[in-house]
């Protein structure tokens, strides 16, 4: 699964990563400790790549009101293209999310310990994304201006392989090279195809890391947090 993650590189860092524009006008900071229900760095692929802000937690479009359902932050591809939650994010809106790692945990002695997974030359992983855009419907031709909408994200998650498998058996699906132009393309003929033949290939070279258990409350956010610890 992918429970926090690090975004620390800047904005301009992830966008030149992954071919984008940056557009997100200095709505994000840096962070050791992403945590769920945060602004986060993605990109989505019209007009154009562009890195903008999304919301961790996925809120469909079709919702009545977010507050009444769980916000997922993961999705399995096993089953998101067939998922009513998901299918259609598969199908026409899917991103990436551009990350300097990611933490999972081990349990040992009673505690949690976590772990950071990383590129090994500190390179940017961009993680497969599937995204939504919410509107209130009680704003439709109301008066007075509308809400801003509410654009989220899920992360794909996929079976562990290499080095991640040693402390998790879920981990982001990792993209590269061609799998993320076509992840990203919005005319790919087949997305659903895509997105398991990539699931089963997936076995990215990845550092792993022993970290503070500092990590555990996310209230904790500096640099120390990626310091590797005996």
């Amino acid at each position: 699964m992918c429970g926090r993650f690090v975004q620390v590189s800047s904005s301009e860092r992830l966008a030149l990563a992954l071919g984008a524009v940056d557009v997100s006008a200095g709505a994000l900071r840096p962070r050791h400790n992403v945590a769920p229900s945060t602004e986060v760095a993605a990109v989505i692929a019209s007009d154009g790549r562009r890195l903008g802000a999304l919301r961790w937690g996925f809120v469909p479009s079709w919702t009545r009101d977010p507050a009444d359902g769980p916000r997922p932050i993961n999705a399995r591809a096993e089953g998101a293209a067939t998922s009513r939650l998901f299918g259609p994010s598969v199908r026409s809106r899917r991103c990436a999310v551009p990350v300097d790692g990611w933490y999972e945990w081990v349990e040992e002695d009673g505690a949690r310990q976590p772990f950071l997974l990383r590129d090994p030359d500190g390179g940017v992983v961009a993680l497969a994304g599937l995204w939504s855009t919410w509107r209130d419907p009680r704003d439709a031709g109301g008066p007075g201006d509308p809400a801003p909408p509410l654009a989220t994200v899920a992360i794909v998650t996929t079976e562990a392989r290499g080095a991640a498998a040693v402390v998790h058996h879920r981990m982001p699906l990792v993209l590269a090279g061609e799998d993320l132009d076509a992840w990203l393309d919005p005319t790919t003929p087949d997305p659903v195809a895509l997105l398991a033949r990539t699931a089963a290939s997936v076995e990215p070279v990845l550092e792993v890391r022993r970290v503070s258990r500092r990590v555990n409350d996310v209230r904790n956010d500096d640099p120390t947090l990626l310091d590797a610890v005996p």
